[in-house]
Formats: structure tokens, C-alpha cells, sequence
């Protein structure tokens, strides 16, 4: 799918059908195929969405804030709250949608978060996309996930941009460029601050350092590019990694596993 725009179809009318399920009409999965390019022009739903990256990645725009996310990553979207997603590599987007008198108790389901991906999560929401479900089937599937997403922590590592515009403007640069190796201080002469307001920038609006962001941000980059099917070494210096043991070791706390592995392990089921 290659579109500039994504609109949802009817979700009471899709769940119409299923009417032995009390949920049947406030309920419901769909899997997307993305490619380069794609845009999911800003939008909102009646319903809570859950947002997962089963291939690829999403640029996620919401309340000010841009997050890349991947693979691990769940992204939890309040319904009525307008949001755009933009995709810069091909990939897989499995979304369920819930009514909000299904939403797990608790303040923190009212914004925006994003969530670590439990391998059981992302499983359960391939099956209510792939599997048609019975209603029995579907309303148990519900819950469990309602479950493990109760239970999964908040994954503060999706590479979110500062709101501030002069470190917004960094990090836009290293996202384009992550072999870049100015330092903050070189940076801040660039734009005319001090390094110590691009650094609070950094802590206040992405809760890391200019330094762990800038990994993670690298890492990312990577990440994109082995799902390319770029050779590691190749990835290793296209992302300022001078040492590829420095840069393995990294990827595979960062990602559990690899570069080699996950370059195989996305090229293979591509």
C-alpha cells in the first residue's frame, strides 16, 4: 500500500457482522502494508488505538512530540487524539482499535505512550489481524493483551525529537547524518547557545542525554539499514561507529540480538 493518505473503514460496520461478541462493533484489527514514502495524513478515531511495527519503522507524530518506532515499541493513542504517521522504509503496521469503555484503568491510558513489545503482545495482535477470530476466541485474545499491556513497562527509547527548535534542529541532523560527530559544544557554537541549554533540552524533552540519545538515534539508523540489506561493516561506519565490535556489542544490547542476525531475520521474512 502506497498512499498519500490512510482513512479507517467503519469499524461498527466491519464488527457488525460478529454479533454473538459484545464487543464485535467496538473491536477490531487491521494489518498494512507499507512502503517508502508512506504518510498517514494527520488524523483521529473514535476508538483507542494500539500501534505495532512488525517490519520497519514509524515516524510518529502526536501532541507535539515525533517518535521513532520500531519492533519493539508499542504505541498506545487515546481516541480523539490527532496524530500522523510517516513511514521511511517498507514495512508491516498491525493497529487494534477498542472502544474507550475497554480501556485498561488508570490515568495514563488518557495520553499518549509508548510501550515495550512483549513477543506475546505482538503475536496476539498478528492473530486478531490474520486469524478471523471467533467471537469466544477474539473476546479472550482481548483480554489477555488487555493484561500484558497493564503489565508492560513504558519504553522511554523511541528516540523522541526535542520540542526545543534549536535542539530539535540537532537532532534532525544526526537523524539525516548519524555518522556526524560533533560534539554538543561544537554544535552549540554552530547555533549560537550554550551547550548547557541544548543539554537541558535534550534531558527535558526526551529524558536522555545529548549522548545516549545520539546512540540510540545511530542505532535506529542502523537498524533501517540492515533491514535495507546493507552489510554490517558498511552500517557500522555509516553510523560513526570507527570499531564494528564496538558497534556489534552495541546493536545487541540495544536490540537483543546481532546486526548480522537481524539483518538476516528481516531480509529473510521480507
Amino acid at each position: 500500500m502506497s498512499i498519500a493518505a490512510y482513512s479507517l473503514p467503519d469499524l461498527a460496520v466491519v464488527g457488525a457482522s460478529d454479533a454473538a461478541d459484545e464487543t464485535s462493533s467496538t473491536f477490531f484489527a487491521s494489518r498494512s502494508r507499507v512502503d517508502s514514502g508512506t504518510l498517514f495524513a494527520a488524523h483521529q478515531h473514535r476508538e483507542d488505538q494500539l500501534a505495532w511495527m512488525a517490519s520497519g519503522s514509524m515516524e510518529l507524530a502526536v501532541q507535539g512530540e515525533r517518535w521513532q518506532l520500531r519492533r519493539e515499541h508499542l504505541a498506545w493513542i487515546p481516541a480523539g487524539i490527532l496524530h500522523e504517521m510517516a513511514f521511511d522504509e517498507p514495512g508491516e503496521l498491525i493497529s487494534v482499535y477498542a472502544d474507550i469503555a475497554l480501556r485498561p484503568a488508570g490515568d495514563s491510558w488518557h495520553r499518549p505512550r509508548t510501550l515495550r513489545a512483549e513477543a506475546l503482545a505482538g503475536a496476539l495482535m498478528l492473530h486478531l489481524a490474520d486469524a478471523s477470530p471467533t467471537a469466544p476466541r477474539k473476546t479472550q485474545v482481548r483480554q489477555l493483551l488487555a493484561d500484558l499491556l497493564a503489565d508492560s513497562p513504558a519504553q522511554h527509547d523511541a528516540v523522541a525529537l526535542p520540542r526545543d527548535p534549536r535542539a530539535r534542529a540537532v537532532a534532525s541532523s544526526l537523524l539525516a547524518h548519524p555518522d556526524d560527530q560533533r560534539s554538543l559544544a561544537a554544535w552549540a557554537v554552530s547555533l549560537g547557545v550554550s551547550s548547557k541549554t541544548l543539554a537541558r533540552a535534550f534531558v527535558a524533552d526526551t529524558g536522555s542525554s545529548f549522548r545516549e540519545w545520539r546512540v540510540r538515534a545511530r542505532l535506529h539508523a542502523a537498524a533501517r539499514m540492515l533491514a535495507g540489506g546493507d552489510e554490517v561493516q558498511h552500517v557500522a561506519r555509516a553510523v560513526g561507529y570507527e570499531s564494528v565490535s564496538s558497534f556489534i556489542a552495541a546493536f545487541k544490547v540495544r536490540f537483543g540480538t546481532t546486526p548480522a542476525r537481524y539483518r538476516y531475520g528481516v531480509t529473510a521474512g521480507d
